[in-house]
């Protein structure tokens, strides 16, 4: 069941730095955006956003931004002649998006995102950091063998599935105890991975789970709990809204 959305605030008074996303389409910025989104609606953040489609010269234009050319990027402007803030590095530069969605839920979001109790904030941390070390870890090991028999001619197809397919599976196998392991730890109790209520760890899952759900990596009927969380992600406001400012989010087609 969907939560309701946070009624809207004006845009505050005192903010003095502007965050602008540097997205590129089918990538992991999508959730970045859709935190900007709540934030928001919820908070009256003001926010600037550059969308970028998967191309060559996107990732051109990324390099200039930041030398590695990834997205997200996060760029900080200020409104009253003050230089930008260092949080990572380089002067108003982050990215990383787990580091980029911290850095929004300190400075923007007071405590939207903040666990209640001590025992659902060490939760949080643990699922955060869960959700990029294993979960999104055997995504890329399968997703190495799974783009080739996408990518390769047609009359290639069959020859490189052929010499792929049983390291997908092999790995595909691997992911099983991972998704079981993230069903039995939700309850009516705790329904989000950060505990009570939706916290950072949540946003960070997402991106293994968007892989997951997409390239049909899991059946999610074999985890009911699990698929009530995927349903009360995407049908929070700001998620949708948020798909309908980027430039896609089709996480099957990368190599296609």
């Amino acid at each position: 069941m969907a939560e309701p959305p946070s009624p809207p605030n004006p845009q505050p008074s005192k903010q003095t730095i502007i965050p602008k996303l540097h997205l590129l389409a089918h990538s992991q910025a999508q959730r970045v955006l859709w935190i900007l989104e709540e934030l928001s609606a919820s908070k009256g953040l003001h926010y600037e956003l550059e969308r970028y489609p998967r191309s060559r010269a996107s990732l051109a234009s990324l390099s200039k931004i930041h030398p590695l050319g990834k997205s997200p990027i996060l760029t900080l402007s200020t409104t009253d002649s003050s230089p930008p803030p260092t949080i990572q590095v380089q002067p108003g530069l982050l990215t990383e998006s787990v580091s980029i969605l911290q850095y929004l839920s300190d400075e923007f979001g007071g405590d939207t995102y903040v666990p209640e109790s001590l025992e659902d904030k060490r939760r949080d941390a643990f699922f955060t950091v869960f959700a990029a070390d294993t979960l999104s870890l055997k995504n890329d090991f399968a997703i190495i063998y799974d783009v080739p028999a996408q990518v390769v001619p047609w009359g290639f197809k069959t020859i490189v599935w052929a010499l792929t397919r049983p390291m997908v599976n092999h790995w595909l196998s691997d992911l099983q105890p991972i998704y079981q392991l993230l069903e039995d730890a939700l309850s009516d109790e705790k329904p989000w991975f950060a505990g009570k209520k939706m916290g950072l760890s949540d946003v960070n899952m997402t991106w293994g789970m968007d892989v997951s759900v997409h390239r049909k990596y899991i059946d999610l009927k074999k985890f009911p709990k699990l698929a009530e969380w995927y349903e009360r992600i995407e049908s929070r406001e700001g998620y949708q809204s948020a798909l309908k400012k980027g430039l896609g989010f089709d996480l099957n087609s990368w190599g296609q």
